[in-house]
């Protein structure tokens, strides 16, 4: 018996590659629920775009405007540069001829598919979003304020006559001095789901700027080609972007025909392109998974928090044009529909307008310059029916609103405000 006891206890050895694997599963699981990470939906991918070299997307103001001064670089990257570079990534893809623009695949109807230079077809995207040491950063609100290492909330006050009528405006809270905007940094979803729920955040979810990338001036000069001479009195300087290692955007894309999606996920794993000012060299590698928007869990209340966390377009207004100015109890508030959801903006906080520009390759000549509301801007709400909030957060969390919401323009966040009356 002691033998046969003994056999067996040999028998059980212990599997340290097994265990070995079993725990690095454990982790990638827990990573998993940490970040959000999930499966994209059919007909969907998630594009990675790192940078090769420096990068450069020319800020609005014209090189002959701006004299002798330095032109700085967008970041991120402006949507329709982008979608330019994906249509052209999808175009090879599919083995496009650019002059005809047919491919191998008589049944392919390229503009159907890819749109043009005004539109993007059946195509749809979301971001651009940044990725820093692998999580997406969103960028910071503008009623978050910083002091140091210390951060508060900008409060919404008791309505004040102004020239926008008698209006609630945002306002520090009383024995706050010395704060300051936070903009140019990003938070992590962490973070950001900290200020939907209506906290303040802790100062390692904010990233600064200088924590993903770096700058070069560069000088130019103007060229004669006829005569091969330098232009006297044109030089231009431009100032561009060195992206950190553990830096890289993301892009998401919806509504791929079949073979355009086939084509792209498996003909090519990894591909080079020219990107932005000067034709930088990145590259484009494709998931089937992306990581989830930060989300808080719906509540019962009447008040309601909207977050844009990609610049907006409506059309040089300040809130979208189905929504109008009333008179409430001697307050002014701007009453409308967003995605048939009743609500009426009673204060908000909107920053700089962010303007672009870009190219039109089609024409070459340079797209008009358009002023877009910015990014991190929020909308202080109240709804008209607030009996169902689930339904609520399913209408608006992550949908984009106003004008070119197919380029991704005007997506929002869902959070709660905590009303100061």
């Amino acid at each position: 018996m002691a033998k046969g006891k003994g056999k067996k206890q040999q028998g059980t050895k212990i599997n340290y590659k097994q265990q070995q694997r079993q725990k690095a599963k454990n982790e990638q699981q827990q990573m998993t629920l940490k970040t959000g990470v999930q499966a994209c939906a059919d007909g969907e991918i998630n594009l990675h775009i790192h940078a090769i070299d420096t990068w450069f997307f020319r800020e609005s103001r014209p090189h002959d405007a701006a004299g002798a001064s330095e032109l700085s670089s967008l970041f991120p990257p402006p949507i329709r540069t982008l979608a330019g570079a994906l249509r052209t990534y999808m175009g090879d893809a599919m083995g496009i001829d650019w002059k005809t623009l047919q491919c191998p695949n008589n049944t392919f109807d390229f503009e159907k598919s890819l749109g043009n230079a005004e539109h993007l077809g059946e195509l749809e995207l979301n971001g651009p979003y940044i990725v820093y040491q692998g999580q997406r950063l969103y960028p910071a609100p503008l009623y978050l304020m910083h002091k140091e290492e210390q951060c508060q909330r900008l409060m919404i006050g008791q309505p004040v006559r102004c020239d926008l009528g008698t209006v609630r405006l945002p306002e520090m809270p009383k024995g706050y001095q010395g704060y300051k905007t936070l903009e140019q940094h990003w938070l992590t979803a962490s973070g950001m789901r900290l200020c939907l729920d209506g906290s303040v955040l802790h100062a390692k979810d904010i990233i600064k700027a200088e924590q993903l990338f770096g700058h070069e001036a560069r000088l130019g000069i103007a060229r004669d080609n006829a005569t091969r001479k330098v232009v006297e009195g044109q030089l231009y300087q431009t100032r561009h972007l060195r992206l950190k290692d553990d830096v890289h955007i993301e892009l998401n894309i919806k509504n791929l025909e079949a073979g355009l999606l086939d084509s792209v996920t498996q003909t090519q794993k990894r591909a080079t392109l020219r990107l932005g000012g000067e034709g930088r060299m990145a590259s484009l590698s494709v998931s089937a998974e992306a990581e989830a928007l930060p989300y808080i869990k719906p509540r019962k209340t009447d008040t309601l928090l909207i977050q844009f966390i990609t610049p907006a377009d409506f059309n040089g207004n300040m809130f979208p044009e189905n929504f109008n100015e009333i008179k409430q109890n001697g307050q002014t508030v701007w009453q409308g529909e967003i995605n048939g959801i009743g609500l009426q903006i009673e204060a908000a906080v909107i920053g700089k307008a962010h303007r672009e520009g870009g190219w039109d390759m089609q024409k070459h000549q340079p797209r008009p310059v358009k002023s877009y509301t910015p990014a991190g801007t929020a909308w202080f709400c109240r709804l008209d029916n607030p009996d169902d909030y689930q339904q609520v957060h399913d209408t608006l969390q992550g949908h984009c609103i106003g004008a070119d919401s197919a380029y991704g323009r005007g997506q929002i966040l869902i959070g709660q405000w905590q009303d100061t009356d």
